[in-house]
């Protein structure tokens, strides 16, 4: 599914993301100084001196065309073709790459915050775990790509509770959230390996614990979240011991946010 440092795929549609703000600053700066050159050029006196802030600004204005080309040059890209998805850096930058299995979908995901975190726009593949960062892209645009390269985006979200999981095991829990929300509840789910543990309930106790350093307070939500969605799964459980074993994991988690 993952491929570093492929090249374009046939038939690719290139699109780029927008300039980086850098971009801009120095465009700024490109103005400024030849509208300073052309000021100084008019109050000199002296051939001398129109020389000497000739080449002042005249340096000036290398330097800042030089770190515009720069920054300019490492706008993402995406290069969506019918069996592989490419994003890349700059035209020179390493590749990643994506590429297309049978009966595969594909979602876009919003920018997301939560607990003080941001987390940038992504397009996954849904059920897969993959996903490609849209940082300085048009979302609109790019569903409107791929679906003209063939891609579809109407998949069951039930395949998300996968990537759940996958982004759980990756460290990814704040990204598992926004999945949670966008496709969930999924309260059949349960953790892998922790067959008494809801896969929800697994999520934001991860998250507690990475946020109990930092910020105990949205630790402390975090597992009262945690804590309520092992609740409901302990009340759809089928059998009285289960049912138990499931409450005594929530009464666990419930702990950590009353400590």
């Amino acid at each position: 599914m993952q491929d570093q440092g492929a090249g374009r795929p046939p038939g690719a549609v290139a699109i780029r993301g927008r300039r980086h703000a850098g971009a801009l600053v120095f465009a700024f700066l490109i103005a400024l100084w030849v509208l300073a050159l052309a000021v100084s050029e008019g109050s000199q006196s002296t051939t001398a001196g129109r020389i000497e802030s000739g080449v002042m600004f005249g340096l000036f204005i290398v330097l800042s065309a030089g770190g515009w080309w720069s920054v300019s040059q490492r706008r993402p890209r995406l290069e969506v073709g019918r069996d592989a998805i490419v994003s890349r850096t700059g035209k020179k930058g390493a590749p990643f790459t994506l590429s297309r299995d049978p009966g595969d979908t594909l979602r876009i995901l919003p920018q997301f915050r939560l607990y003080g975190r941001v987390r940038s726009p992504r397009l996954i593949f849904l059920g897969r775990g993959g996903f490609i960062l849209l940082r300085g892209f048009r979302l609109d645009q790019v569903q409107r790509v791929c679906e003209a390269q063939g891609w579809r985006f109407d998949g069951n979200p039930a395949l998300a509770a996968r990537d759940v999981q996958h982004w759980l095991h990756r460290g990814q829990s704040i990204e598992a959230v926004q999945l949670l929300q966008l496709f969930g509840p999924f309260p059949e789910a349960v953790a892998d390996g922790e067959p008494n543990t809801a896969l929800e309930a697994a999520v934001f106790e991860d998250i507690g614990d990475k946020l109990l350093r930092g910020s105990r307070a949205n630790a402390r939500a975090a597992y009262r979240q945690a804590a309520a969605a092992q609740r409901a799964f302990a009340a759809a459980a089928r059998t009285p011991a289960a049912g138990e074993a499931r409450t005594a994991e929530a009464y666990r988690i419930d702990s950590k946010a009353q400590a």
